[in-house]
């Protein structure tokens, strides 16, 4: 699973279970169109599960706050 990792202080939104990451809020990483990944406070921990879209100024949309949640098939149905 890839990782999006947040600059500092950009994770508060995501805390407050907003479920957008701006362009400007990402550190570092990426992956393919739709493609779920973890994302990271700056220092690594886990704040939520997303879908990336590399060409949005909305990177990462927020499916799930929750490490444990496996998002897959079965989580969408």
């Amino acid at each position: 699973m890839k990782s999006i990792r947040l600059r500092e202080g950009k994770e508060r939104s995501l805390q407050r279970r907003h479920p957008w990451v701006f362009e400007g809020g990402i550190a570092r990483g990426k992956a393919d169109a739709g493609e779920t990944v973890r994302v990271e406070d700056a220092a690594g921990g886990f704040l939520a599960w997303g879908a990336y879209s590399p060409n949005s100024m909305i990177r990462v949309r927020a499916w799930s706050f929750d490490e444990a949640e496996r998002i897959d098939r079965a989580a969408f149905e």
